[in-house]
């Protein structure tokens, strides 16, 4: 079935500048100013802690009493049982803390140079083999191997101390008792690590071939024939290791000498073990820029043994004048360092803190981005699928001008995305930072959507794997942050949440796996998950006591009294706190929850618990926006009016503030739509009309009310908001309608059912029906999922094209909650059913509920 082009271009009729005035309406105001008129007594200051709303005495019998929609779950005594009874210590410590970490971690930032990291027994071997340049019989860096020496383990191998893996031992006490036993040096230390890889070698087959490390297949046997012919006393004849020989006779068999050498591989990183295959001659020419060999020292090192190539020994003096007496897997890292840091502030909720050093990290990726891809480091020639992806998708998202192109670098002939150009090998993290990527997709970019399809069919198989683990790392929770991933893309992954998750699942002693086992300081570091937890407590307790604000408004409005519509100012307050969440922007929540709460009780109000008459009534006493119609409504219109009518006095007199210049039109105006809307589908009701589908879309893209909510809370986000900003997402903005046209769909998808069981006639699956009468319902359905899923890919098209000149909590605004309602509308109407276990344990995760 075509899909009408007209309704993702629709517009609302509505005025574009904050100083719009309602026409024909008495300002009961002096000078426009927003003086709070409540029922009885004076106003108080705006947000106090006591509304200045009436209370009211029982209602009239024209309210009905049946409840229609499940109890509330978040009851004053449940929030007071939840809340932390130690917010005062909870305070002390952060205040306490909370400063020193942020000081060292932006020291960390602008320390970054060409990458932290730990020393590699492996490669320092490598380099102590070298002979002194002057022909001496001694070794060129008398350092590398004395700190051979001094660094073996108590078991006898040299490697990572704190983190066990038998291959990652088995490689670097090998290479260590070579270059011991080439020197004539250290007898004692040769025997213990001799006794050592007798004892572990036959164990390496109980370890999983996914944590061996990077080209252990070639590396190894290779050694392995070097100590035999040193006459090193090793169990040549075990099972485990004619096994790794066959598998690398079987690797260099399907290796072309003639690519080996003219095209930047992996196979670069691993010459040590390729020795009798290589064309000393020709591999020079891929010598990178620094005078390595994709950054390894071991690599290199062999490469100047061969050559004596004096740019390989520049780039091995490099790297000893910064670390000394050894020398890392790799070199450098900076790239690679720079992009996790950030990442890493980012998912665990704490980036505020540090714009201005995450700024200067991504100007320098980006100052070497290149279309082919990045790698590890800056003069790496050789891209990596999980460096790029992850720098396509953070340089993106922060306004960076980079083309997905760059993904087509990793795509095979069968259309799978591989770690690195021409290879097969692919990981779990190297996946799932493609997969992460491919959510902010722009319109057209295919290679996106197919890296998204190929990433996600391999997580899942990775998942359905329960041994399954990461070939490029030992995570903490890898499998957890794939279940999140696939969950809750980033389309649907509301910051709160995904900083609690992290924070749950963050490894500060994480390694990674290379040729050998290597660590990342600045980016995985306690000190960023205790400031995490810091700061989300901090944050939670002080939303703790926002909440219990708007728990006192809600009963001091007299809504409490109301018994046709739904308590959920948990809920709503949960819907902004977890995604605007800063402590400056509390206005922004607390007016974001009033406006929610009314939103709501109007439109059940509207739908099944006034008449058209008193409708009417509603409407025109707010059009004219006089409070001498009050006694022609009943009690509960009256409760819903006044409480309306002094919210929007408090954000025009906040807003007036936060802005400069006059709101209320601006807010009456945007409210009036609302009204409107919601008056027609009560006419539609009343006369079970069912409009037609463009017709139905208009008004229903209002009524789901996210277009009025977001509008409202706009001018509180800390910016102000010229007449051009507003241009840019006012209600003829695409912004807008495509956050009322989702919100309606996703709405429609989840309750079109049940409201059909309970007489409502109209919703985007009927209306479609209605005009096409010879299709199915299934088929229906089918089409407004079709249509919902281009608009998401639009809004997020939107979002990402308005970076450079919309405000960012803006921008934020409008996306998180179009986050959201794909949250709550996952499976069902989320936010009617919030008792639902899935739902009442996010409300708690984020507001109640401490980190450990």
């Amino acid at each position: 079935m075509a899909m009408p082009s007209s309704l993702l271009s629709f517009h609302f009729p509505v005025p574009t500048t904050f100083n719009t005035r309602s026409s024909g309406t008495k300002q009961n105001l002096r000078s426009g100013s927003s003086k709070i008129i409540a029922c009885v007594g004076e106003g108080t200051a705006p947000f106090s802690n006591h509304s200045n709303n009436t209370t009211t005495d029982s209602l009239s019998a024209g309210i009905l009493t049946k409840r229609e929609f499940p109890e509330g779950v978040w009851k004053d005594d449940i929030i007071h049982s939840l809340m932390s009874s130690n917010q005062g210590a909870a305070a002390a410590a952060y205040d306490k803390r909370v400063e020193s970490l942020i000081c060292e971690i932006k020291g960390m930032f602008r320390g970054m140079g060409d990458g932290e990291t730990n020393a590699s027994a492996y490669d320092t071997a490598w380099v102590a083999r070298i002979p002194a340049v002057d022909g001496s019989d001694h070794p060129h860096f008398p350092q590398a191997l004395q700190w051979i020496l001094q660094n073996q383990l108590e078991d006898g191998s040299w490697g990572e101390e704190k983190h066990f893996l038998t291959y990652d031992r088995v490689l670097a006490t090998l290479a260590c008792v070579i270059t011991l036993t080439q020197w004539r040096t250290g007898d004692t230390q040769v025997h213990k690590g001799i006794e050592f890889l007798k004892k572990q070698i036959g164990m390496m087959e109980d370890e999983a071939d996914d944590q061996r490390p990077s080209g252990f297949e070639i590396l190894f046997p290779a050694m392995l024939n070097e100590a035999k012919n040193l006459l090193v006393d090793l169990p040549y004849e075990l099972p485990s290791i004619k096994q790794i020989v066959q598998k690398r006779e079987a690797k260099l068999k399907r290796i072309s000498t003639c690519v080996l050498c003219t095209a930047p591989t992996i196979l670069l990183y691993y010459l040590e073990g390729l020795q009798e295959i290589v064309d000393w001659h020709k591999i020079i020419k891929l010598q990178s820029k620094d005078g390595s060999f994709l950054g390894s020292p071991a690599s290199t090192a062999t490469v100047f043994m061969r050559t004596g190539n004096i740019k390989c020994l520049e780039f091995l003096n490099f790297v000893l004048m910064k670390f000394g007496n050894h020398v890392p897997g790799h070199y450098p890292l900076d790239l690679m360092e720079r992009l996790w840091a950030v990442d890493t502030v980012e998912r665990l909720g704490i980036d505020r803190h540090f714009k201005k050093e995450i700024k200067n990290a991504l100007d320098y990726v980006y100052s070497h981005w290149d279309e082919r891809g990045i790698g590890w480091g800056r003069e790496d020639d050789l891209a990596v699928i999980d460096v790029t992806a992850m720098g396509l998708r953070i340089l993106r998202l922060h306004g960076y001008n980079v083309s997905a192109d760059v993904l087509k670098t990793f795509r095979d002939q069968n259309g799978e995305f591989l770690c690195f150009s021409g290879q097969t090998e692919r990981g779990v993290t190297h996946m799932l930072n493609v997969n992460r990527c491919s959510h902010v997709a722009m319109p057209g970019e295919t290679v996106m959507e197919e890296a998204k399809l190929c990433t996600e069919r391999y997580l899942r198989n990775a998942l359905e794997n329960v041994d399954a683990v990461d070939k490029w790392g030992l995570k903490q929770n890898i499998r957890g942050e794939v279940e999140y991933a696939l969950k809750y893309p980033w389309h649907r992954s509301l910051p709160r949440l995904e900083a609690r998750s992290y924070i749950e699942r963050y490894g500060p002693n994480d390694v990674w796996l290379g040729k050998t086992m290597y660590t990342m300081p600045y980016i995985n570091n306690g000190k960023y998950l205790e400031l995490a937890k810091l700061d989300f407590n901090n944050v939670q307790s002080m939303q703790q006591k926002e909440i219990l604000e708007l728990r006192r408004w809600w009963k001091s409005s007299g809504f409490a009294e109301l018994n046709f519509t739904r308590d959920r100012v948990a809920e709503i307050y949960f819907s902004i706190a977890s995604t605007m969440f800063e402590p400056e922007l509390a206005t922004c929540r607390a007016i974001f929850t009033k406006t929610t709460v009314c939103l709501v009780i109007l439109d059940d109000l509207y739908d099944t618990h006034a008449s058209l008459e008193n409708i009417k009534l509603f409407n025109e006493a707010f059009k004219r926006w006089d409070l001498s119609l009050l006694d022609r409504m009943q009690e509960h219109m009256k409760i819903c009016f006044l409480a309306l009518y002094n919210l929007v006095n408090e954000i025009a007199q906040e807003g007036r503030e936060r802005q400069g210049h006059d709101v209320l039109g601006y807010i009456r105006n945007l409210w009036e739509l609302v009204l409107e809307a919601y008056t027609n589908e009560a006419e539609w009701s009343e006369a079970e009309f069912v409009p037609s589908f463009h017709e139905y879309i208009a008004t229903a893209s209002i009524s789901v009310s996210g277009p009025t909510l977001i509008l409202i809370c706009v001018p509180f986000t800390g910016e102000l908001l010229t007449d051009h900003i507003l241009s840019q997402i006012n209600y003829r903005s695409k912004f807008a309608y495509l956050i009322g046209l989702i919100g309606r769909l996703l709405n429609d998808t989840k309750t079109y059912q049940a409201e059909r069981g309970q007489g409502e006639v109209v919703s985007a699956i009927q209306c479609y029906m209605k005009e096409h009468p010879e299709i199915s319902e299934e088929e229906a359905l089918e089409y407004v999922y079709t249509l919902l899923e281009k608009a998401i890919a639009d809004f997020k098209c939107e979002y990402l094209k308005t970076k450079q000149y919309v405000p960012n909590n803006c921008r934020r605004l409008f996306f998180d909650h179009v986050r959201l309602m794909q949250l709550f509308y996952n499976e069902r109407d989320g936010f009617t059913h919030s008792h639902d276990m899935e739902i009442k344990e996010r409300v708690k995760k984020v507001l109640f509920e401490p980190v450990a």
